[in-house]
């Protein structure tokens, strides 16, 4: 949980070139199944851009693009939430990027007895969530919550999740980019793979080598976003919650009259009302 607008950049990508926005709503199945396993691939798209897709490169062609990569839902309300709500407003295009349905958390503080539904549930929330903030384009994976870390011990499924975050910057083109530092806000595994494979990601995405067959099979270009930023917490907040050190702050992006736009998304998750009361401190 962390006071919004307060972002740290760990570095500086290759400046971003001018170039089409390619864009859309959902996930897409794997091109090249031999290097991305087709296991638990929940893709709700079309291999190739529609024309519909075509017609909405102008949308956002010139203008300001943001992507925020988070690990489950409700998570794009603990941090950046007025951040987003703010750069909507001014008529960037912001997308969402959510690597988990969410089906290993709590339902108001207990275990859930039907994960599954759980999932359905919280992808649901997630995505009234992402409306009300002003969100354009969304894309909801389903790899396994609270077990990213295994992600990153299987070579193939390691690669097919790089490649998920890959295709989604080579698709919505973003100049910045905003992810979990890499202490995980408070020292969760899920957030802090969800960071280490951001990282990685936006360096490949730049790469015409990486992810060749993908790329070509879609119809996208290389895409070097111009920045990644962590969202971080204050030293107050650091020290009240006792969370692990985090990166310096080196960017301040005023909030200011985005806090109820924070509080009125993150109403939409009403399986995580155990949450509310913490959230409303920052």
């Amino acid at each position: 949980m962390f006071p919004l607008g307060k972002l740290q950049r760990p570095f500086a990508l290759m400046s971003a070139t001018s170039g089409p926005s390619d864009v859309r709503r959902k996930t897409t199945p794997p091109a090249d199944t031999s290097r991305r396993p087709r296991a638990g691939w929940r893709g709700r798209g079309t291999r190739s851009l529609s024309p519909r897709h075509l017609d909405l490169l102008a949308m956002t062609r010139d203008g300001q693009r943001l992507m925020v990569v988070m690990p489950h839902p409700d998570d794009e309300c603990f941090g950046c939430a007025s951040t987003i709500a703010r750069y909507a407003a001014e008529g960037a295009s912001v997308s969402l990027v959510t690597m988990t349905r969410g089906g290993a958390g709590l339902w108001n503080g207990r275990a859930a007895g039907d994960l599954r539904r759980l999932s359905d549930v919280r992808e649901l929330e997630l995505r009234d969530a992402a409306a009300d903030l002003g969100v354009r384009f969304l894309e909801v994976l389903d790899y396994p919550d609270g077990a990213l870390e295994k992600v990153e011990e299987v070579d193939a499924v390691r690669e097919r999740f790089l490649g998920d975050i890959v295709r989604c910057l080579r698709l919505h083109r973003p100049q910045v980019v905003v992810s979990f530092g890499p202490e995980g806000a408070y020292g969760h595994p899920d957030h802090k793979v969800v960071s280490r494979l951001t990282v990685q990601a936006c360096a490949l995405s730049g790469d015409p080598a990486a992810f060749e067959l993908e790329a070509l099979a879609l119809g996208l270009l290389p895409w070097s976003p111009s920045k990644l930023y962590f969202q971080t917490a204050t030293v107050a907040t650091v020290e009240s919650l006792q969370l692990p050190a985090q990166p310096p702050i080196t960017t301040r992006i005023s909030a200011g009259g985005f806090q109820q736009a924070k509080l009125r998304a993150f109403s939409h998750h009403l399986t995580q009302t155990q949450e509310w009361e913490p959230l409303r401190k920052f």
